[in-house]
């Protein structure tokens, strides 16, 4: 009898889950909405919103707008402020840490020096700062910090080495989950970016693309049939493009960050004009003025990308590409000289129908990934510390 009573109890919170995962997805769902896409009889529906209205994890919203007869049907949208989460964004020079609500939305930022430090220290500041966003008197119950670093990340979070920060093998989780008291959840960046555009911002019917993200270092990460694919590990930055090239910090030489990165990019202009420039947008206007130095830098970094994404359409086949142009947006050059290597190098069946789109994100959109990130993990029916009873 306890038995099937805690059978009863599991399959009811599941339920709920479910329920409140499509309505954090869908604003301003109907109750029949909810019923048809999740497959739950509507008196269900009508049970577990009832009691998700009253936990104040939902809200009505309002009601249809639809011309038809008959009453109009009550709108329900998830209460983002119900709760909050703790945004942490690693970078080699500044961590910034944020409190938002369960949608992303930045209530309060605090920024932080990370160059230089150890990363002991830099732990200690972050757990520092988090326990002084906790004290605010006006903070929703915290529920989890979820941390973003640029990186090869495992899928227990387990973090092993970052370029960027020119960390090794940390156990970051850990450490900071003894620390600050709360669930930490540790992601890949580029991850964190795809996110943010797969599940918010894209509007595309594909169901295989490719994320690539420029920022960071390179990463690339798969959606397929309408979900990330978690067994890509996505650190195509690490994949060598050339058996004796540039050394990376990684251990190996050639490997595709090494040979095309920002800094290469005007160290190899400098080395064959003798003139040092400032900044990528430079570079770019010179190489619109085919200055032959410019060419000779852009075209070298850009082939080497372009190698890199005909390896990706090669084992993936996607219908589209998508780069975050990141720490190349200011050299757009990069990217046509990238592509034309593609296209050059892959089977020209694979690249007929194949689009290239391009989108710089913000750190406000980072933010917001990691908050949907973070509800996935939180409402997830395993997670020991979900907000559904």
């Amino acid at each position: 009898m306890t038995k099937q009573v805690a059978n009863v109890q599991l399959m009811q919170k599941m339920n709920r889950l479910k329920v409140l995962d499509y309505v954090r997805r869908h604003p301003d769902a109907s109750r029949s909405a909810i019923a048809a896409e999740t497959g739950l009889s509507l008196a269900s529906i009508t049970n577990i919103t009832a009691y998700l209205l009253e936990t104040g994890l939902i809200s009505e919203s309002g009601v249809e707008s639809a011309d038809r007869v008959g009453r109009k049907r009550t709108l329900l949208r998830f209460c983002a402020d119900r709760y909050a989460t703790v945004c942490v964004v690693i970078e080699d020079r500044v961590a910034q840490v944020l409190l938002t609500d369960m949608e992303g939305t930045i209530l309060s930022t605090e920024q932080l020096t990370t160059k230089g430090l150890a990363m002991e220290r830099v732990l200690q500041d972050i757990t520092a700062c988090i326990a002084r966003l906790q004290q605010r008197e006006d903070v929703p119950l915290v529920l989890a910090v979820g941390v973003s670093v640029s990186g090869i990340v495992l899928e227990d979070g387990q973090f092993l080495v970052s370029t960027q920060m020119k960390w090794k093998n940390f156990p970051l989780r850990q450490r900071l989950e003894e620390q600050c008291g709360l669930p930490v959840y540790v992601e890949n960046v580029s991850f964190l970016r795809a996110a943010e555009y797969f599940y918010r911002l894209n509007n595309r019917g594909d169901s295989n693309m490719l994320f690539v993200d420029m920022e960071n270092g390179i990463g690339a990460v798969q959606y397929y049939n309408g979900a990330i694919t978690r067994g890509t590990l996505g650190e195509i930055g690490h994949t060598t493009m050339k058996r004796d090239g540039e050394p990376c910090f990684c251990g190996n030489r050639g490997c595709l960050e090494a040979m095309c990165n920002p800094k290469r990019l005007l160290r190899l202009y400098e080395s064959a004009s003798g003139e040092e420039l400032e900044s990528l947008s430079v570079l770019e206007q010179r190489y619109a003025e085919e200055d032959p130095h410019a060419r000779f830098a852009v075209e070298e970094c850009g082939s080497y990308l372009g190698m890199g994404l005909a390896n990706l359409v090669s084992l993936f086949n996607p219908t589209a590409i998508i780069i975050n142009t990141g720490d190349f947006t200011l050299c757009p050059a990069l990217f046509d000289v990238a592509e034309a290597e593609l296209r050059r190098r892959a089977y020209s069946a694979l690249t007929t129908e194949l689009v290239i789109d391009k989108v710089d994100l913000t750190r406000e959109e980072l933010v917001q990934g990691m908050a949907f990130y973070l509800c996935n993990q939180l409402f997830d029916l395993s997670c020991p510390h979900n907000v559904v009873e």
